[in-house]
């Protein structure tokens, strides 16, 4: 079955829930310091940067939400962990598939 073309309203809320994972990250290794050298703990939380291929291969890292690019852009979304991917995006778009097919989600 083809697969039917992202709109923007769904390339919206993919990106928003994409935000959402990436913001939640955390590295309990990570040592805090504050200002004078005041020592705030371990740990720390982070945001996964979103990496995108634009229609001539060049690659961009977004901390910030992913708002504003073409759904054809945003769908090449994904998470680089050494050498491998988790093309984020992709697996969000099959989520909310699952939920308006399965549970009748209407967006």
């Amino acid at each position: 079955m083809a697969r039917q073309k992202m709109t923007k309203k769904r390339a919206e809320l993919l990106a928003e829930l994409e935000h959402v994972i990436g913001s939640n990250c955390y590295n309990g290794n990570i040592q805090n310091w504050g200002p004078g050298g005041a020592y705030y703990g371990e740990g720390r939380t982070f945001r996964y940067p979103l990496t995108t291929v634009d229609q001539d291969g060049e690659k961009r890292k977004s901390y910030s939400p992913a708002r504003g690019l073409s759904p054809e852009i945003l769908s090449t979304g994904y998470y680089a962990f050494g050498a491998n991917r988790l093309h984020i995006i992709t697996a969000l778009d099959e989520v909310l598939r699952h939920l308006e097919q399965k549970h009748g989600l209407k967006l």
